[in-house]
């Protein structure tokens, strides 16, 4: 056995020298043909220049990361990204994607039958770090917390101020507790979008001074729902297929109302692992005749239909696992078109939402109290209209993009401030 271990611990000395010296082959030979190309690209604009590190720039659901990182005003923003994708949804000019190196796949595999979070490879963090340096960035930005985890070894010998920002669900029980207590020596700001995932920061041990919120903004749309009167009932429901939406509680709600004797349509727009489960608990409900999967759909034509429905539900719920929203974006962009919406007292909902004024909230997983929602909010035209009209005017106040952007770059200029 010793023998074995001796020869295994060898085994892994000598792979991760190759991995080393390979990446530090492979960045004197590609580096400085990016290099040159960003420092080309960063002469004309005179704004002091941050980095946002997003490791996959971007998936479709990430609407939210990409109205921050394209709508930076006093700063011009490299975002560094591992992985390019959705092109065509989310252009931006100034994304570096950095090279894929032949052993990438090596290194992440190597340490995921370790069951280790792989990091940054060396080379990997060298060229986040030449970004960094040819931008002249005052600051780095790693968005979500478990990608922060990964960059670790950047963060520890970065030299610039680090921001590393929470949005709900890299604060589950994947993020260890380790791994935030090293977080937490290397990083300089934390960022969180909602006050209730700061003060899961605060018991998990971090510093409230060294955290600030940082909401995520939404649209607010010139058109504007009007509440109608009919005898079909049109609900809608916008979402990434997961555990922690509550969309089977939305389901076996309108199945309830259903068998009452209510006429109504359900529309459930968006895509993800729980769909599968979600149709089939649909036609086991009986409902399948009465409720559309719409799919993942654009921005436009997900307005069209916060437009065309009569209530917006969210009954969001926090997870075994601990994954947990933040506040949701779909809710936010529900309530800046007008429409009436339900949705819990989970995460930082009720920061958005106050109860009978600019919508409704309730229990976690309580299907029954989201039928009698429904309900009440079914029975009356004017109220529909009056709280639509309260949440839209709720979103002007405080949840506009140009609000929450200008928090954000408070922030970079509080934690990138030069010392006199």
């Amino acid at each position: 056995m010793l023998r074995q271990s001796s020869l295994h611990r060898f085994a892994d000395d000598f792979i991760l020298l190759c991995l080393v010296f390979c990446g530090s082959t492979y960045l004197e030979s590609g580096i400085a043909t990016r290099r040159c190309c960003v420092l080309t690209i960063g002469v004309s604009d005179t704004r002091p220049a941050v980095v946002s590190f997003v490791a996959t720039y971007l998936k479709p659901e990430m609407l939210h990361v990409y109205r921050q990182t394209t709508g930076l005003q006093r700063h011009e923003n490299w975002i560094v990204t591992r992985r390019r994708q959705s092109e065509d949804r989310y252009p931006a000019p100034k994304v570096i994607a950095l090279p894929r190196h032949p052993l990438r796949w090596f290194h992440r595999a190597w340490h995921q039958a370790r069951r280790l979070r792989p990091p940054l490879a060396p080379w990997e963090r060298k060229q986040l770090q030449s970004v960094c340096d040819d931008t002249k960035a005052r600051l780095v930005h790693i968005y979500f917390g478990t990608e922060a985890a990964r960059c670790i070894t950047f963060l520890r010998k970065a030299r610039l101020p680090r921001i590393v920002s929470f949005h709900g669900a890299d604060l589950s029980e994947k993020l260890k507790r380790r791994e935030l207590e090293d977080l937490v020596r290397h990083t300089d700001l934390f960022l969180c979008r909602s006050q209730s995932l700061a003060d899961v920061l605060v018991k998990r041990g971090v510093d409230k001074a060294r955290i600030r919120l940082n909401y995520t903004g939404v649209p607010v749309p010139s058109a504007v729902h009007e509440a109608r009167s009919g005898s079909c009932l049109r609900i809608l429901q916008a979402c990434r297929f997961l555990a922690k939406k509550g969309l089977d509680t939305t389901l076996l709600a309108v199945a309830s109302l259903r068998a009452a004797g209510q006429d109504l349509r359900l529309t459930l727009a968006g895509d993800g692992e729980e769909r599968k489960n979600l149709e089939a608990l649909a036609v086991n409900l009986g409902i399948a005749d009465i409720t559309t999967f719409a799919g993942f759909l654009g921005e436009e034509s997900l307005r069209r239909l916060y437009l065309e429905h009569d209530i917006f539900v969210h009954p969001s719920r926090t997870t075994a696992t601990g994954d947990r929203e933040g506040i949701p974006n779909s809710l936010l962009e529900a309530m800046a078109c007008g429409l009436p919406s339900i949705s819990t007292r989970h995460s930082g909902i009720p920061e958005a939402v106050t109860h009978e004024k600019t919508g409704w909230l309730l229990d976690e997983s309580d299907a029954s109290e989201l039928v009698s929602a429904i309900s009440k909010l079914a029975l009356s035209t004017t109220l529909r209209q009056q709280i639509g009209a309260a949440a839209r005017q709720s979103i002007i106040d405080k949840f506009s993009i140009s609000a929450c952007v200008s928090t954000l770059e408070d922030a970079y200029e509080e934690v990138g401030r030069k010392p006199e």
